[in-house]
Order: C-alpha cells, then structure tokens, then sequence
C-alpha cells in the first residue's frame, strides 16, 4: 500500500480571483456532493477541496482524525479564507481552523449539519455513507468507497471536539442534529436550519437555502 501525495488530495472545484474557499470531505471520501455548491462559491474566488487517501488504487484510508488534520493542515500554503465541511467533513473544517489559528489565522468556517460528538455508527449510516459519496464505477471502486467510510467511522466514533475556536463560524442544522456541543466550542457562533434529512442537505431542493445561509453569513 502507498500514502497519496499532497497533489493527489487537493482537488480544485473551480477557479478564481479573490478569497479561496476549502471543502473538506464527509466519511465517504469523495467530494462529488460539493459540485453545486462549488458553482455557487466560484464567484468569491477558488474552490478547492479534500478528497480521502484511500480512493484511489494503492491508496490507505486514514483511520485517524488528528492524522487527518495533519495531512490536510500541509496541503496549502496558507490558510483559505472559508473552511466548509459536511457531516465529518465540518468536524475537519473546525479542527484544521483551530490549527490554522495558532498561525494567527481566523478563517470563516461553515459545519453542515456536523456534530461534535457522533454517536456510533450502524450498518444502515454505512450503507448511506456509501451511497453519498458519488460515482463508483466499479466494483473495486465501491469496495475502496466502503473501506474509507468504515475506517472515517471508525475514527469519527474514537474522536471528540475540544478545541476551542474564536473565529466567525456557522452551524447549518438538520431537525435531527441534536449536538449542543459546538456552541461551549465556539465564540462567535451562528444556527441556522435546513429542513430535510441529513443525507438530503445538497438535493436541489435544499441547496438553495443552504447557499444563502452561508453567503449571508459571509457577508454579515
């Protein structure tokens, strides 16, 4: 097995002038959920976002949150103006803020319907993970997808949030998000609500309402 080069990682959504944007991937990997709303954040600069090791032939899953963060942490120069992360994805976009702020950066960070204290997952979040995580054209490409998610379960079941980050953040909340955590986390916290299930946030549908929640927070 080989470790993914920092390149492989990095994947850009869309280019631009002006303050750059970082997704940070959900348990299942992939960044294929954050299309859209890419297309919506080109306009404030480049998008770019973080896949998972292990998606790609040779490749190991991180089964380790703080290696994660890690990683991720040397993948740019310097610190995006947004951090933005889904499910998983916000627990990294808060845990490499919290890093980038020892640097005397304060970027902006969006969790998507994110919990600081994930409960165990089952075989059905699983299958769902899976199913979320995008095109898997074949066989072996499925079997890495499930191989990720099951080692991103497992590391999301053994961490729990403590940093602490004083910058602007946003929680867009689904009804069946009942974290209480973030806000004993954050100073400068905002709620917002979308109203449909967790696996849903990014159906047209809802992705409008997300989108305005986060320009209005980026413009507040």
């Amino acid at each position: 097995m080989t470790t993914a080069h920092r390149t492989d990682l990095l994947v850009p959504l869309a280019a631009g002038d002006g303050a750059p944007t970082l997704l940070l991937h959900p348990a299942g990997g992939g960044v294929g959920p954050y299309l859209g709303l890419a297309a919506e954040l080109a306009a404030r600069g480049p998008v770019h976002a973080v896949r998972a090791a292990g998606l790609l032939p040779g490749e190991r899953p991180d089964d380790d949150l703080p290696t994660m963060v890690e990683r991720y942490a040397a993948l740019v120069d310097r610190p995006p103006a947004l951090l933005l992360g889904w499910s998983m994805g916000g627990v990294l976009a808060w845990e490499l803020a919290a890093r980038f702020a020892e640097r005397g950066a304060r970027p902006a960070v969006v969790l998507v319907d994110s919990t600081a204290d994930p409960e165990p997952g089952d075989d059905r979040l699983r299958e769902q993970v899976v199913a979320s995580a995008g095109f898997a054209p074949t066989e072996d490409a499925r079997e890495r997808v499930a191989a990720v998610t099951d080692a991103h379960l497992g590391a999301m079941s053994r961490h729990r949030v403590r940093s602490r980050y004083d910058g602007p953040a946003l929680l867009v909340r689904c009804p069946d998000n009942t974290d209480t955590r973030w806000p004993s986390l954050a100073r400068d916290l905002r709620t917002r609500h979308l109203a449909c299930g967790h696996f849903e946030v990014f159906d047209p549908e809802h992705l409008a309402t997300l989108v305005t929640h986060v320009k209005e927070f980026l413009d507040g």
